[in-house]
């Protein structure tokens, strides 16, 4: 009888580790990804490949807005964020229950190591324009070293590093807000984000460069992984999709490189000109598929710490390649265009009003901790293109998982409903979003969205 008590609770556990653990090797894929076809090009409307989605004239103001953005840590004017934001995760670091990479709990005495690094009292001991040598990682606080949350919860544990703010890419203006004791990590902003690199990483700008920089005629990587060499082969740069370049010439950009004094000087480096493409790229259903089908497949990568993307990266890095400017969260981008509300819909009218509503290319859909663009239907049913990590799942014992789907896919609104341990209704995206965010100012004018007229 024991034995027999044993075996049923060894199969049942083999039946619910699916909802609490994620997919296993050969547990069914997601329907949607079988039935929905996981490329672009597919919900292309017949004949409209090459039809612009905004008229050129509204693509260049928004990209012109991009440019001022991109370049504003450089001006006199900068205005840069209060000590409270920048320095704002201090009582959470000293009140919450962390784990570090050793999934331990981190020791107080390290927590106020990282702190005292910062300098606060201090608090702006530095003001300067610099741009990023490299691309790097924005840091909460001057360390390289995660904090977790508890790993036995759903959601949390790897990779969710709470230290962890954004990727940056290199050639990035940046403002130098603060250096940590000894040096050896700066404070830098940008428009849309902050965070702590190392001091080798970042080199200030002087007039001149900014100049150089500020006047040439830009191109954008509409590829990952694209060396940036100079003449004797030596790699000086690497450059991802979405990343913003002045031009030196056809075929050459300039890359930023420590110079003499410790100040940033402009290198000309070659690379292939199929990779790079001139600023912005022409907004149409075609380059917006071409564009988008790169990063379909990819990895889901919190914040970008390996260099992959989470859900508003995804956005943010193939929006930069048509010249609209995104924030770096995705409750942030949910403020940076018009607002369609459908919380107070159900379901099946959040169907309806999406299909009604939404420009396929040009319409995000916000829910809590995620954003998605809407691309088009298939056989009735919109279509969303996404960086998603996983579904909430449930078990018999009402303990919740996820469903990892842990990269860049094309789904549905019901994503996983055939899934019998999906948690519902939560666990459907259907249930979870509460607005559409239409981008490029859809009403006509010359009025910039909101959240790009600063």
């Amino acid at each position: 009888m024991q034995r027999f008590i044993l075996k049923l609770i060894a199969i049942l556990m083999l039946v619910l580790l699916p909802g609490g653990c994620g997919k296993p090797s050969g547990y069914p894929e997601l329907r949607d990804l079988q039935r929905l076809p996981q490329d672009l090009t597919a919900y292309i409307s017949p004949g409209r490949q090459k039809t612009r989605l905004l008229p050129a004239a509204r693509q260049q103001r928004l990209s012109n807005d991009f440019r001022r953005r991109f370049l504003a840590p450089w001006q006199p004017t900068w205005n840069g964020r209060p000590a409270e934001e920048l320095f704002g995760n201090r009582t959470w670091l000293l009140e919450e229950t962390l784990y570090g990479g050793n999934r331990r709990i981190l020791p107080m005495r390290v927590r106020r190591r990282w702190l005292a690094r910062c300098a606060m009292d201090s608090f702006p001991n530095a003001d300067y324009p610099a741009i990023t040598l490299r691309s790097g990682n924005l840091r909460g606080l001057p360390t390289r070293q995660p904090a977790f949350r508890d790993f036995s919860l759903p959601g949390e544990g790897y990779p969710f590093d709470y230290m962890q703010h954004s990727s940056i890419s290199a050639g990035t203006p940046v403002r130098v807000r603060q250096r940590s004791s000894g040096g050896c990590w700066l404070l830098v902003e940008t428009d849309g984000m902050f965070g702590w690199l190392p001091a080798t990483d970042v080199a200030a700008v002087d007039p001149r460069t900014v100049d150089r920089f500020a006047t040439s005629k830009w191109c954008v990587s509409v590829k990952d992984d694209v060396p940036l060499v100079d003449g004797n082969g030596a790699v000086l740069a690497i450059a991802g999709l979405g990343s913003v370049w002045a031009q030196a010439e056809f075929g050459k950009v300039l890359v930023p490189v420590r110079g003499d004094g410790g100040y940033a000087r402009l290198r000309a480096a070659l690379v292939a000109a199929p990779a790079i493409r001139d600023f912005p790229l022409a907004l149409t259903p075609a380059n917006m598929a071409e564009t988008g089908n790169r990063l379909l497949g990819t990895p889901y990568d919190w914040g970008g710490q390996l260099g992959e993307r989470d859900c508003s990266a995804t956005l943010r890095d193939l929006f930069a390649c048509f010249g609209i400017y995104l924030p770096r969260n995705s409750a942030a981008q949910a403020a940076s265009g018009k607002s369609v509300d459908l919380l107070a819909l159900r379901a099946k009218e959040r169907k309806t009003a999406i299909v009604k509503q939404a420009r396929p290319w040009l319409t995000m859909a916000y829910m809590p901790g995620h954003i998605m663009l809407y691309v088009g239907q298939f056989n009735g049913q919109p279509v969303f293109l996404h960086t998603l990590w996983g579904l909430k799942t449930e078990d018999l014992f009402g303990r919740e998982g996820r469903y990892l789907v842990g990269r860049t896919v094309l789904t549905g609104l019901r994503a996983g409903d055939e899934l019998r341990n999906v948690k519902r209704p939560e666990g459907l995206l259907v249930e979870r979003i509460e607005k559409l965010v239409q981008l490029g100012n859809p009403e006509g004018g010359d009025r910039l969205p909101t959240g790009l007229n600063k």
